[in-house]
């Protein structure tokens, strides 16, 4: 990738985000990879939020938003979400209408997440490149136009609206993984640590 260097040479703070269980992952992926690569070197933060749009506001994401907003370095926000009918990894480029009660059993239809905000948001990190890169660690991998209409949805649109109304240059992405059973947890770990080094380096 053209504008990365090597990790060690981290030029961004990187907060990386999993979710808990939600409906019927009752064992959700992003948490076990998120919980493997806690302490990994690029990392600023990691943990597991609970899977509600009332808990994304809540408890351990408010932290994370107070230290981004500190004039330290440029952030990225990895976000990570499984997707349970995909075989792929998904590098997701963005209403509110989840069709699953979320862990607080709160239902959105047609719901405004933002009033003063485009109905759509993208990410300006450089997918194709980043997607190049990436297939050399694993073929299964794709650049995706739709996050979903779940919390997945709800908390890239709030990430991508926070890197907007910022001065510094910041990051938002969201990444969306298969589940164990068609990509083992120790390939998803090497190729969400390649994410991290990619995106912690960038200019």
């Amino acid at each position: 990738m053209a504008n990365a260097t090597p990790a060690q040479q981290q030029k961004r703070n990187v907060y990386l985000t999993g979710f808990s269980k939600f409906d019927s992952i009752v064992e959700n992926a992003t948490t076990h990879i998120v919980n493997a690569i806690a302490e990994g070197a690029s990392l600023t933060v990691a943990v597991v939020l609970e899977v509600s749009a009332e808990g994304r506001l809540l408890g351990n994401a408010r932290p994370i938003a107070k230290k981004a907003e500190e004039p330290d370095r440029p952030c990225v926000f990895l976000r990570m979400g499984v997707d349970a009918d995909s075989t792929k990894f998904s590098l997701e480029y963005n209403l509110a209408d989840f069709r699953t009660p979320d862990e607080r059993g709160w239902v959105a239809q047609n719901v405004v997440i933002n009033a003063d905000e485009d109905d759509a948001l993208k990410t300006m990190l450089p997918l194709d490149e980043m997607l190049a890169d990436l297939e050399r660690v694993n073929a299964n991998a794709r650049i995706s136009t739709d996050p979903g209409r779940y919390i997945c949805n709800y908390v890239y649109f709030h990430s991508l609206h926070w890197v907007k109304t910022q001065d510094a240059n910041h990051y938002a992405l969201f990444l969306h993984v298969p589940e164990f059973e068609l990509i083992p947890m120790d390939e998803q770990v090497q190729f969400v640590r390649r994410v991290i080094e990619l995106v912690a380096a960038l200019d």
